[in-house]
């Protein structure tokens, strides 16, 4: 670079980067700097044009909006700070019970109609509330069927219950249709064995497969089918005291006699047998007749049909038992 002086301006012109103030000596690299500072600092800053201002514009108020309100949208569910359980089921009570509930709860129950009791027996929701029964249940019911036989209206109304409450769960299937099965099962081994031991020659012996399913055929008509037509009667004659349940339920435990007696009739005396399956007989006519009786003839005040129809109850059990021995005991 090449040095300049303050007095040497005749070869040079003037230079705009060197001040003209009596300034002391500097050197050489800051007499550049300080040149461009003074430079920069010569220049006015140019103005920034402002943007002229608009007067304020009135606002027009907007008319409010409602919110729209959706009917078809649940409300929200409110918090709960409980920790969350889970609901306990419900037994969904049959088109039968809510009848009997409502009526002992002196409620106005539309009837039904025949065509709807009818459809109601093909509804799996008739048949769960009858089979809600534990074994102690089952086992209490056998043997007060046995004890309390012969007392009137004690074992629907103590044992059984009419209708469904906290202590007595009401009449069930449960019972009925494991007793039947078991009754079927010996009447048709005890009936083969009876034959077996009476048999004069021992080879020539063959166990008798149809017993089975005659067993199963009697057992189950007379316990299920016989029931149906008492109920079917009472309806057409108008006295509505009892529901086929309470029939079915009925002549089921009343099946009860039957199985010790059956085990009995492995003696192979046929007095012996016809006074064994007598006694069971008797007993499961008095069970039913006994229970059923009081409800027959409250209904029946006006009229004389309930007479008729206990005699009926009681020439059927007689029937039960002359086939029950010429059919397997003969």
């Amino acid at each position: 670079m090449m040095n300049s002086s303050a007095g040497d301006d005749s070869e040079f012109p003037e230079n705009p980067f060197r001040s003209t103030t009596n300034q002391l000596p500097i050197q050489q690299g800051d007499a550049q700097q300080t040149s461009l500072n003074q430079f920069y600092a010569d220049e006015a800053p140019q103005a920034v044009p402002q943007p002229t201002q608009q007067p304020p514009q009135q606002s027009i108020p907007m008319p409010a909006v409602q919110p729209q309100q959706y009917t078809h949208m649940a409300a929200p569910l409110p918090q709960s700070s409980a920790p969350y359980s889970q609901p306990a089921p419900v037994n969904q009570p049959s088109v039968q019970n809510q009848t009997v509930s409502a009526i002992n709860n002196n409620e106005n129950v539309v009837p039904l109609s025949r065509w709807q009791i009818c459809m109601s027996c093909f509804k799996i929701e008739t048949y769960i509330a009858y089979f809600d029964i534990d074994t102690n249940d089952f086992f209490d019911r056998i043997k007060h069927s046995l004890l309390l036989f012969y007392l009137p209206d004690k074992f629907r109304s103590e044992v059984i219950g009419v209708a469904r409450t906290e202590n007595l769960k009401g009449p069930d299937l449960y019972g009925p249709l494991w007793i039947t099965m078991t009754l079927v099962f010996f009447v048709a081994v005890t009936s083969n064995i009876s034959a077996y031991l009476r048999a004069d020659d021992m080879a020539e012996f063959e166990y008798d497969i149809a017993h089975l399913v005659h067993a199963m055929t009697v057992c189950f008509a007379f316990v299920f089918g016989v029931p149906a037509i008492w109920w079917f009667l009472t309806q057409c004659m108008g006295m509505q005291a009892l529901m086929m349940v309470d029939w079915i339920c009925l002549y089921g435990y009343s099946m009860v006699p039957y199985l010790p007696s059956t085990l009995l009739c492995l003696i192979p005396i046929h007095v012996w047998i016809w006074i064994t399956l007598a006694c069971a007989t008797g007993m499961s006519c008095l069970l039913v007749v006994r229970n059923v009786a009081s409800a027959l003839l409250a209904a029946d005040s006006d009229s004389n049909k309930a007479g008729p129809l206990l005699i009926a109850v009681m020439a059927s059990h007689f029937i039960f038992l002359i086939v029950l021995k010429l059919t397997f005991y003969q």
